[in-house]
Formats: C-alpha cells, structure tokens, sequence
C-alpha cells in the first residue's frame, strides 16, 4: 500500500495495511475437548441404545427402558381432595340469565346482577368456592328480581293499552 500517508503531524513512518486476512490454521489439539466437548458418559446398569436403519425404519423408534428396580421410592404430591372423595359442585354464575333480563327486562339491575355473575367467575377462577357461591347468590336474586319487575311492567304496559284503547 504504497503512497499511503502516516498519522497527522508527520511523526512516525507511514504503516502499511494488509488487506489479506491471516492464514487458516486448524485448532489447537490441546483445546479440542473445550470445542469439540465428548459425548455424555453412560451410567452402571444403563442400556447403551443403538439403532440401526433397515430397508423400511420404523417412524418412532421408542426403546423400551424400563428402571431398574435400585431407583429410590418418590412420593406424588397432589393439589386437591383425594380421589375417593367427591367434590361438591361448583356454584353457577348466572350470566347468560344476567345478559338476557338486562337486555328484555330492567337495565338498572341486570347490569348489577352481570357485574355478580363475573364476580361469580372470578371467584371460581381463583379457587375462591365461598365467595363464589356468595356472589353466584347474589346474582340470581339480582336476575329473580329483574325477571318479576319486566314482568311486572310488561303487564302493567298491557292493562294500561286495554284501558285506553277500551275508554
């Protein structure tokens, strides 16, 4: 690289800059186990499994590996009642009922009895099964009274159609 100049000022001579980079050398065979580390070791009693390809492989190759009877015992832990018990249903949360009387029946209280119903969910999504039945109570008298006062209106709003179409 000739006719390069060197640094600012002129001090030192002009460098020369090899565009080539250096030659390929192969690893190191010292280092060769920290690149290349050997393959797991096997443990006492425990089937090496090989599997050689025929003319027609199998799709899953599964080995039969059973452990040998040296394994120490385990305990299972399990969240919730044993098996033999049964448990209790859980409680409904009313919201199919609190969407329709909010919509056919009376606004105000369906939306508090929907507002319950998912309050219902909630419970039962967090395992709460006492504040769940409580709220699920809720609801349904919330839906109850919903559904009696658009009935209630309802057949008032026909007696008072007949009465003046009659008068």
């Amino acid at each position: 690289m000739e006719g390069v100049p060197g640094p600012p000022g002129g001090d030192g001579p002009a460098t020369s800059i090899s565009m080539n980079p250096p030659p390929y050398s192969p690893p190191d065979p010292k280092t060769a186990g920290l690149m290349f580390p050997s393959p797991m070791m096997h443990y006492p009693n425990h089937p090496v499994i090989t599997c050689q390809p025929g003319a027609n492989p199998p799709a899953f190759y599964q080995p039969s590996f059973l452990p040998p009877s040296t394994y120490p015992s385990y305990t299972i832990y399990m969240n919730g009642p044993p098996l033999g018990e049964e448990q209790p249903a859980l409680p409904k949360d009313y919201l199919v009922e609190s969407l329709l009387v909010t919509i056919f029946c009376c606004l105000m209280s369906g939306l508090v009895a929907v507002m319950y119903s998912y309050e219902t969910r909630a419970a039962l999504t967090r395992g709460d099964i006492r504040e769940a039945e409580k709220t699920s109570q809720k609801a349904r008298l919330l839906v109850m009274f919903s559904l009696m006062f658009g009935i209630f209106v309802f057949v008032g709003w026909i007696i008072y159609v007949v009465i003046v179409l009659c008068a």
